[in-house]
């Protein structure tokens, strides 16, 4: 059997953060996401784990007898979903943009309005023992909020699902890692 049994991954364990578009992202895993200004941490995420989706329209076209000759992709859209399971002030401001929040002695009043298009940057953080990876999103938005249960037999939950912009070079994300089998051989000087 071919194949190597280090190379796949269990995400054991994993945090979403958000920050302002343009905000940067430390370019190393050393530096704790806790100390780097601007990023906030979601919170719990379920156990289910994040998805990630892709999305586009292609259309084949073929030579006189049927053989195909090509393809076009068009219309590539790709999200991520995760389940927030906190209710803090974090996902309240993803899941209802443009909402408002204020607190006097002790009371909390939330207005509610319609959702706005917010745009933001994400970095997903996954573990696999030693193995972190950061998954940079410089521009994603929240494009939909599944069901809140608000019940007594149900854990109120907060689907998010991202939507990923790509940048003017067509990049949608970085992803910055310290895994082993992943590493690019390197080329000896000289």
């Amino acid at each position: 059997m071919s194949g190597n049994t280090a190379n796949p991954r269990l995400w054991e364990g994993a945090d979403l953060w958000t920050a302002p578009l343009g905000t940067a992202l430390p370019t190393d895993l050393v530096t704790e996401m806790t100390t780097v200004p601007a990023w906030e941490a979601v919170g719990l995420l379920s156990e289910d784990g994040a998805s990630e989706s892709r999305d586009e329209d292609s259309s084949d076209f073929y030579a006189w007898g049927g053989k195909l000759v090509r393809v076009k992709r068009s219309k590539h859209k790709r999200t991520i979903t995760v389940t927030c399971l906190e209710d803090n002030l974090v996902v309240f401001g993803l899941v209802n943009p443009g909402s408002e929040v204020t607190t006097v002695n002790g009371v909390n009043t939330r207005k509610i309005k319609i959702p706005k298009s917010e745009k933001v940057a994400f970095c997903l953080e996954l573990q696999d023992g030693d193995i972190t990876r950061r998954r940079f999103i410089p521009t994603g938005e929240v494009t939909n909020v599944g069901e809140v249960a608000l019940s007594d037999s149900a854990l109120q939950a907060f689907e998010l699902t991202i939507t990923i912009f790509p940048d003017a070079d067509d990049v949608l994300y970085h992803d910055i890692d310290n895994d082993p089998q992943g590493n690019v051989p390197e080329v000896p000087a000289g």
